[in-house]
């Protein structure tokens, strides 16, 4: 059908009022190019206002969008509870010590502890032993308010030091006053001979006395072996216990007061005994552990370099010729801390070899004035804070060794002469700077000597300051004392002090306790 123009434009009209162009936007849409939003928000056009935690925080401002409880990270992050049990201000998840409200960092004494400094030495309180005395941080031998000074050089501190200015070890007439303070010096004090024939030269030390008697020159200064305890049995029947045979190395802790005691055979054991309360010992015990341990090889001596560290020994092997450090602290097991292969400096001669040994710490090395084998004064380099002194049956000379008990190396410090051969128990007295040499069998005497030494000949000799005969042999089934143990003789409110003596080759006085040795 024909169309004329008038029904052309009637169609177009119809068409463009149907569909020929878009409905304006709605005067209401406040986000004209955001299909999904018809209203900025929180978050704006083309931003979703999505919560995905719940928190009644958009995402879109929200710092932590998928922890409900947090709408910023804070201290501790997302997912973390920003608490300060303490309310210090410091949240937990970065406060040290989370409890403690004066402190966010342990510092050095830890948390809960302040790291106060009431004597301005910089070592807190809790880390120094004397906190009011600045000169300290440890009360040593003369206490926090005294300085360890040994000004006169006689190996007895000032605090100790009953003659100042004097050498405290030189009592010619035995009266226990040293010469220099003593106003009747050299004196008769007593009427006990010693084979001389003069009565008023009885133990009189260390001049030349008793020249009738060539290996020493005085008496044994306490009972007699026959008047001493004999504490053979504590281990069990005399006849039938570890006590019996072989007893060889014996030291004493004053810290802990146990006696420590080694065998070298049969097998090879070490023992620590503790007062019975009954005026007695026993073996020790702890956690239900018997204080024995066993195996070393041929044990000889045993000795503490530290007394605070009260289960870490020393052993010297006879045969090996070498120091062992064990750590005792669990009963029963022991546990190898170093080795120090010692041996090419101590002779091993026809089953003769080290005996003893004793530990020197370096205040007392530098106030004796000892000396290396050139002569020079000598103090530790290698962190022990001391040198390790080995006695030998074969000639009777000490040898010190400065160990390193980070790598089991050493320094060999020199070799030293004594007064005697058979050199079998050494025993460094910390309280009084003395050192006690034990020799063997065939001598039975015992030397007290200092840490200086003069040369003689091609040798250093240490200095002796006197010689003592031995006990005797009454009720031993063998003369061969082999190990000493004293107890300090600094303070001495008895006038007397413990020694310990033991004896290889079996017994029924193994063990004798000695009651009555004298404090100088």
């Amino acid at each position: 059908m024909t169309q004329g123009p008038d029904s052309m434009l009637s169609w177009l009209g119809i068409a463009l009022l149907v569909g020929g162009c878009s409905d304006p936007a709605p005067a209401s849409d406040g986000c004209p190019q955001d299909s999904a939003k018809t209203a900025p928000g929180i978050c704006g056009c083309g931003v979703p206002d999505t919560d995905r935690d719940g928190d009644g925080t958009p995402d879109c401002s929200d710092g932590c969008p998928d922890d409900s409880a947090k709408t910023a990270p804070g201290a501790c992050g997302c997912l973390h509870v920003d608490d300060d049990g303490d309310g210090d201000g410091a949240a937990d998840c970065i406060d040290q010590c989370p409890a403690d409200n004066a402190k966010a960092a342990p510092g050095i004494c830890g948390c809960s502890v302040p790291d106060t400094d009431s004597d301005g030495d910089d070592t807190p309180d809790c880390a120094d032993g004397c906190p009011d005395a600045p000169g300290k941080i440890e009360p040593g031998i003369c206490g926090c308010e005294s300085a360890d000074e040994d000004n006169d050089s006689d190996g007895v501190l000032d605090c100790l030091d009953i003659c100042p200015g004097f050498d405290d070890t030189r009592d010619a007439d035995g009266d226990a006053v040293p010469d220099g303070c003593d106003s009747d010096a050299g004196t008769c004090s007593n009427d006990v001979d010693c084979d001389d024939g003069l009565s008023c030269t009885a133990n009189v030390c260390p001049v030349d006395v008793c020249q009738t008697t060539p290996l020493f020159e005085c008496e044994w200064p306490a009972e007699v072996a026959a008047n001493a305890t004999n504490l053979t049995g504590i281990e069990g029947p005399i006849w039938d216990n570890d006590f019996y045979t072989d007893l060889s190395g014996a030291v004493w802790n004053p810290v802990t007061h146990r006696l420590w005691l080694c065998r070298n055979n049969g097998p090879s054991k070490i023992w620590a005994v503790r007062e019975d309360g009954a005026g007695s010992f026993e073996i020790d015990a702890h956690d239900g552990n018997r204080g024995e341990w066993s195996d070393f090889g041929d044990l000889e001596g045993l000795t503490f370099a530290d007394f605070n560290e009260p289960t870490t020994l020393y052993l010297i092997v006879e045969g090996q010729e070498r120091i062992k450090e064990v750590d005792l602290s669990v009963y029963g097991t022991a546990v190898s801390m170093n080795d120090w292969d010692t041996s090419a400096h101590l002779p091993l001669a026809g089953g003769a070899g080290a005996e003893g040994i004793t530990f020197v710490p370096d205040s007392y090395l530098l106030a004796q004035g000892f000396a290396d084998a050139n002569g020079a004064a000598y103090s530790s380099a290698l962190g022990m804070g001391g040198v390790m002194l080995v006695g030998h049956q074969n000639g009777g000379k000490i040898y010190a060794f400065d160990l390193d008990r980070s790598n089991s190396s050493f320094v060999f410090v020199g070799e030293y002469l004594t007064a005697a051969d058979e050199t079998a128990a050494l025993e460094f007295d910390r309280s009084t700077g003395l050192l006690y040499i034990w020799h063997g069998e065939n001598h039975n005497t015992l030397e007290v000597a200092r840490l200086s030494s003069a040369v003689v000949g091609d040798d250093r000799k240490l200095d002796t300051v006197k010689t003592h005969g031995g006990p005797g042999t009454v009720l031993f089934g063998s003369a061969n004392h082999e190990g000493i143990a004293l107890t300090p003789g600094v303070p001495c409110p008895a006038g007397h002090r413990d020694l310990f003596m033991t004896t290889d080759g079996g017994g029924a006085s193994s063990l004798l306790w000695y009651q009555q040795f004298p404090c100088h």
